[in-house]
């Protein structure tokens, strides 16, 4: 029981990181580059840095996020003609402790 217990409160602790919010997740595409939007929010009880990676690119740029603190977050992605493509935007916490968390969303852009 102490097992579960323990491991509980490990899965919360690293679910209150980050967290994404979208109005959508499916978009459609006209141009070569489309921009997305969403919402950054710090969940943790701390001020906190994050760094945003689209698949496998790593943007070096820092945001820093207070405690409860939003941010709204443009991202232009590639959008090839005549495909459906998929993107994986995350973002990376990274605070004062020897952890890191990672939050992923998964979009779809669908190009004509």
């Amino acid at each position: 029981m102490r097992k579960v217990i323990i491991l509980t409160m490990l899965i919360s602790g690293s679910a209150s990181a980050n967290l994404h919010i979208w109005k959508e997740r499916e978009f459609t595409a006209y141009t070569d580059m489309t921009e997305v939007q969403f919402l950054l929010k710090n969940k943790y009880n701390k001020k906190a840095d994050y760094y945003l990676r689209i698949d496998d690119k790593t943007f070096n740029s820092k945001i820093t996020l207070d405690p409860q603190q939003e941010v709204s977050l443009n991202v232009r992605v590639k959008t090839p003609a005549g495909q459906i493509s998929k993107k994986k935007i995350c973002t990376r916490m990274v605070n004062n402790t020897p952890n890191s968390y990672e939050v992923c969303s998964n979009i779809r852009l669908k190009r004509y």
